[in-house]
């Protein structure tokens, strides 16, 4: 038990430092599937959809959202580099897989939320004389936004697991760091399960925060 706590003890500086890499790629990716999200999924709803960007949004989704994320990440690491000459690095390689995985992901919570908004709303906005950007950007959004951000949230918790996958291309993140001092140390079992702690408290932390959130939003 002594060795154990030690090596818990010992490790929990370069897993913290893993983990800090961890919430980096998070945040960054899921800025990325954000903004592409809302995008698609604003522009493939019921209201704005047109027979060419419902095709190729769908197609979009389809593809994203019915294959592995192991393979984009090989496809981004390894493949793109290829067709657009341009060596990148895992960070930055592993933030534009799991970034563009999560907006296929965004787009469906986007589209849903606004389809959720009835259109006598957007009825309405016409008939005050708003444009259809003013009647998005004052209107749909913002009630959009309020009905799927628990949505959001449960894409933001799936993205921190998700970052383990990264482990493949050689990405200093939590689970690497967690596999590389196991490997060492010869204690995987110790080591693999402070990982999953720290998993655990950044997924818990991050729903107490948007529950805090929500709470003093409806008071």
């Amino acid at each position: 038990m002594g060795k154990e706590l030690s090596l818990l003890i010992h490790s929990l500086p370069f897993l913290l430092k893993g983990a800090l890499v961890t919430l980096e790629l998070t945040f960054m990716s899921m800025g990325i599937g954000f903004v592409g999200g809302v995008f698609i999924g604003v522009f493939n709803c019921e209201k704005l959809r047109n027979p060419l960007s419902t095709y190729l949004f769908n197609s979009f989704v389809w593809v994203i959202r019915g294959t592995p994320l192991f393979i984009q990440v090989l496809i981004v690491y390894y493949a793109l580099p290829e067709v657009i000459g341009i060596s990148l690095s895992p960070f930055i390689a592993g933030m534009i897989a799991l970034g563009v995985n999560s907006m296929a992901y965004v787009a469906e919570i986007v589209r849903g939320g606004v389809n959720a908004i009835s259109l006598g709303q957007w009825e309405a906005a016409y008939t005050v004389g708003l444009t259809t950007w003013q009647s998005l950007k004052g209107i749909i959004l913002p009630q959009m936004f309020r009905i799927a951000f628990p949505n959001f949230t449960n894409e933001l918790s799936s993205l921190i697991k998700e970052t383990s996958i990264l482990m493949i291309i050689g990405v200093a993140e939590l689970t690497k760091v967690s596999r590389d001092i196991a490997s060492r140390e010869l204690d995987p079992m110790t080591l693999y399960l402070e990982a999953a702690f720290l998993y655990l408290m950044m997924t818990t932390l991050l729903s107490g925060v948007v529950h805090y959130m929500q709470k003093k939003k409806d008071l």
